[in-house]
């Protein structure tokens, strides 16, 4: 019966992760390693060293080494016990010792000599700091984020590393935020190393069930070679497995609109109030988890399920200056999002391992503002919003993978992973089915949404690595080798609604069904048609960790090969790249507690779909036009205009943008379970990728993209100063403040306005007529729009017992400098397109300085037994739990992109209520877990 179950199971895996397999970047297991020595410090060789998972019961034992060194390497996260042994002396013991991912825990052993037969018990040790791993990053645990009020999603906790601005939306609900000065589209996003970031925008392109997620890692500086095509940050989200217990839990999540505070303020320009219509309709969430084990010491699985109802904060269109009364109307979104997440895992033997895994996000109820992609621009009223849904996959997730890891011997170890990614987006008109009218008269659009249409972005991924361990010279070696693949696809099919977009001296909305029309009124003919280009990446990198007394070393080299192929077959991209990593520690006081580390790293831009979908699509979406101009009486074709595949050029040289980075740091572990550091960072991006347009006699759109040298610049430094405090004596804290500074001229991942339509001029209101090229490069140099000098981050904890209740505290603090800005106008360019035009230089405002506070508290009773560790799950708890977001309030001006930035009196006022911090809210919870 056994053997029957056996193969069943094995089979269930094999055809939910598909027959290939391979391991992905970096590795999502960790390592125990340490030094057996006597009483005077001499090496014992032979001695048995037996490890022991705490929470899965199986085990491995292995022999120290002649110098009495010992490893075990490819460990799943969670507790070891630790026992050595050698006759004549007393057993060693260690218990609770932590293995997280990709760090290394050491665990070292005096033996005494034996008087008497005994154990020697210690507590376990903890990788706070690690000489083998030094770089910048921050691991939050579910311990931490299950308690603290953040947004229900892996998103919300990637502010939590320092360097890190989102300055689009709300800290508590943010996604792709700016990373150390990169841009938006700079991040990755991995599922258990799996990459799951967005082909074409560089995006986080899934989803997670919040109860799946055992921890988040957030590299931001000082990466390995194991990664490649990020320069901003490298987000892990690491899902939990199940264990020798059956465990689970229930949670009902309750939210209402009613219960927050009002929006404070009003639009200056025509005193329209920010206060919103409340809705007073309790939304209740629900969640189920459970756990545990198919075979004992084998097979474990895990699975959680989430529903989610979400009422969101009303979007708000602009108000005009022209039409206030028709304008600056409220869309409540109604989000409907499903949230499922299923793991396997399966101990082979002691040194083998298998994993399979599926997870899923569909969501409807999207209501965006896409208009609004410049400061001042947006949508006016209601017509103009997009409504949108997403990841509407069929059959097993979204995501699902199947990984293999392997120790063989003492010396080798491999690891492998194979993954597959499906999942669109739709978009349709919020109301209606209306053409798109841009009006001058007030920067604002009308009638018709951004979008209508689909896109869809699978992706396929192998990969795989062998490390080596071996002693030369008296040095201790790990070799590692290895190489990745990913085949992309981006397809789309999306124009404007009705294929037509306007552009008018102004636009009535209370005559929207016979507009008016005057001389110069620009009507824009789109040709519809689906894109799909193709992509492909391999990867592969080669390092040596390595110690040479109190010095550490990770010398690495990671080579990287980009192909794509537009739309119409044509081969638009191939470049190879080469990335040096080097990183040097010093263990100051040899326990490898006090590090001091410098680090040189080279880290290459994503840009395959990005430019194939824009630049060379064949079938261009959204791009491909015929113009017409109005004469009075009727609109006169003027030109067409064809952009992408048969007019750009390609640039056979072109490679992405690279970031030259430097940084030196020193980390201090205090005790067993707190740690300190401070870090300074200096970042340069080179050969940066822009294009220049030019616009030809026939009306066509030439442009081609290269890359620049000292003509585009961009810069990041910083000083951050870290704290983490993992649990014990009942509080568990990180802090962090970062002081940075990051400017330039170009902000774009590819294409900016700067160097655009040389030769012909463009007119800018209040300033007159000029070169193009000048109106678009006046006052470009400055502070990012993300910069900010400030940033202080708290995130605490505390639990005490109260007889059978368990009461944890927990607050949020984030104090932020304000955002960059400046006066600016748009103008139109020769295409009919806008730019900006920059009175002063980039960055010479900035909004107010904001902070806020969060704050939750939860009770849980447990009946059946009482844990002396409130963190610890007991065998039956329920508790509830409350939740304040922005405790006092506070609602300044926190955003830069909905204030007025026209020259004039109301410069930096707000125009809509998203231009303020979001008002006090509260969530309240109900949970059963056991």
């Amino acid at each position: 019966m056994q053997k029957r179950l056996l193969l069943c199971l094995i089979l269930a895996f094999v055809l939910l992760t598909s027959p290939a397999f391979v391991r992905a970047d970096g590795t999502q297991l960790g390592t125990i390693s340490g030094k057996v020595v006597d009483e005077r410090g001499a090496a014992l060789p032979g001695a048995t060293v037996e490890l022991t998972s705490e929470d899965k019961g199986f085990g491995r034992s292995m022999p120290t080494d002649l110098s009495g060194n010992f490893k075990f390497a490819l460990l799943q996260s969670g507790p070891y016990s630790l026992k050595v042994s050698l006759a004549g002396f007393d057993t060693f013991v260690a218990k609770g010792n932590i293995v997280s991912p990709d760090l290394t825990t050491t665990v070292n052993a005096t033996l005494r000599v034996a008087k008497v037969s005994e154990e020697v018990i210690v507590s376990g040790e903890v990788p706070l700091v690690d000489r083998t791993n030094t770089s910048a990053t921050t691991t939050v645990s579910s311990q931490l984020t299950e308690r603290l009020p953040v947004a229900r999603s892996y998103q919300a906790i990637i502010p939590f590393a320092p360097g890190v601005t989102d300055p689009a939306s709300g800290r508590n609900d943010g996604g792709n935020p700016n990373s150390h000065g990169a841009l938006k589209g700079n991040n990755i996003y991995l599922f258990d190393g799996v990459d799951t970031t967005d082909v074409t925008t560089g995006t986080f392109g899934q989803n997670s069930n919040f109860e799946a997620i055992q921890e988040v890692a957030i590299s931001t500086t000082g990466i390995s070679a194991e990664y490649g095509r990020a320069q901003g940050a490298v987000v892990n989200v690491i899902t939990k497995s199940g264990t020798n217990k059956f465990a689970g839990s229930f949670k009902v999540y309750f939210t209402n609109d009613s219960w927050n505070a009002q929006n404070k303020g009003s639009n200056p320009i025509n005193g329209a109030s920010f206060a919103r219509q409340k809705n007073d309709t309790t939304v209740p969430n629900y969640n189920y988890t459970l756990g545990g084990p198919i075979w004992p010491d084998h097979i474990w699985f895990f699975g959680t399920y989430e529903t989610v109802k979400t009422t969101d904060a009303a979007i708000q269109t602009f108000v005009s200056s022209v039409h206030p009364d028709e304008t600056g109307q409220s869309a409540v979104p109604h989000l409907n999002q499903r949230l499922w997440d299923g793991k396997l895992t399966f101990q082979l033997t002691p040194s083998h391992l298998l994993t399979g895994q599926f997870n899923s996000d569909p969501i409807t109820g999207f209501i965006t503002d896409y208009w609004n992609f410049a400061p001042g621009i947006g949508s006016a009223e209601l017509q103009a919003l997009t409504a949108q849904s997403q990841n509407a996959c069929s059959g097993v997730g979204c995501l699902k993978q199947g990984s293999w890891s392997g120790v063989f011997g003492s010396k080798v170890t491999g690891e492998a992973r194979y993954a597959e990614q499906a999942g669109n987006i739709t978009v349709a008109p919020y109301l209606g089915n209306g053409a798109a009218f841009f009006s001058f008269s007030d920067n604002l659009y009308y009638n018709g949404a951004t979008f209508a249409g689909i896109v869809d972005r699978p992706r396929k991924q192998a990969n795989l690595a062998f490390s080596i361990f071996q002693d030369l010279g008296g040095s201790q070696h790990q070799f590692k080798l290895g190489v990745d693949y990913q085949d992309l696809k981006s397809i789309s099919s999306f124009d404007y609604p009705t294929d037509t977009l306007y552009y008018v001296a102004d636009f009535d909305p209370k005559n929207r069904a016979n507009p008016v029309f005057t001389v110069g009124d620009i009507r824009q003919n789109f040709i519809p048609g689906p894109s799909t280009s193709t992509g492909k990446i391999w990867g592969g990198y080669a390092l040596d960790k390595f110690s040479v007394g109190r010095m550490s070393f990770n010398l690495g080299l990671r080579v990287e090969n980009q192909t794509s192929n537009s739309d119409l077959g044509r081969s638009v991209i191939d470049t190879t790249n080469f990335s040096p990593r080097v990183t040097a520690v010093y263990d100051l006081g040899g326990d490898g507690k006090s590090l001091l580390s410098a680090a040189y790293g080279r880290y290459y831009q994503f840009l395959v779909q990005a430019i194939a979908d824009s630049i060379f699509a064949g079938v261009p979406q959204q791009s491909n036009y015929d113009q017409f101009v109005y004469d009075g009486t009727q609109f006169v074709f003027d030109k067409s205009v064809r952009a992408g595949g048969n007019n750009a050029v390609v640039n056979n040289d072109l490679s992405p943008s690279r970031v030259d980075e430097f940084n030196v740091a020193f980390q201090q572990q205090v005790g067993n379970t707190m740690a300190v550091s401070v870090r300074g960072i200096y970042r340069k991006w080179n050969d940066i990728v822009d294009d220049a347009k030019v616009l030809n006699a026939d009306g066509s759109l030439f442009q081609t993209p290269q890359n620049f040298g000292d003509e585009l610049r961009r810069y990041y430094k910083a000083i951050e100063f870290t704290f983490d405090k993992r649990f014990s004596s009942h509080w568990q804290m990180l802090a962090n403040y970062t002081l940075s500074r990051s400017e330039g001229n170009q902000f774009a991942n590819y294409t900016s306005q700067l160097f655009d339509f040389p030769g012909d001029n463009c007119t800018v209101k209040g300033v007159g007529t000029l070169p193009c090229t000048t109106a678009e490069a006046h006052n470009q140099n400055g502070l990012s729009s993300y910069d900010r000098t400030h940033i202080v981050n708290v995130f605490a904890a505390y639990s005490m017992l109260l007889g059978p209740i368990a009461l944890t505290a927990s607050p949020v603090f984030n104090f932020q400098s304000g955002l960059p800005y400046q006066r600016q106008r748009s103008f139109t360019v020769p295409t009919g397109a806008t730019a900006l035009y920059f009175f002063d230089p980039r960055g010479s405002s900035r909004t107010p300085s904001t902070y806020d506070i969060d704050f939750s508290l939860e009770a849980v009773w447990q009946p059946v037994g009482t844990s002396a560790i409130p963190m610890v799950t007991g065998p039956l708890q329920i508790g509830v739990r409350g939740e304040i977001f922005n405790v006092t309030n506070q609602q300044k001006v926190a955003y830069n992109d909905r204030i007025s930035l026209l020259p004039d009196q109301f410069f930096g006022a707000p125009v809509s209520r998203g231009a303020l911090q979001f008002p006090r809210s509260y969530r309240f919870s109900t949970v059963v877990r056991f």
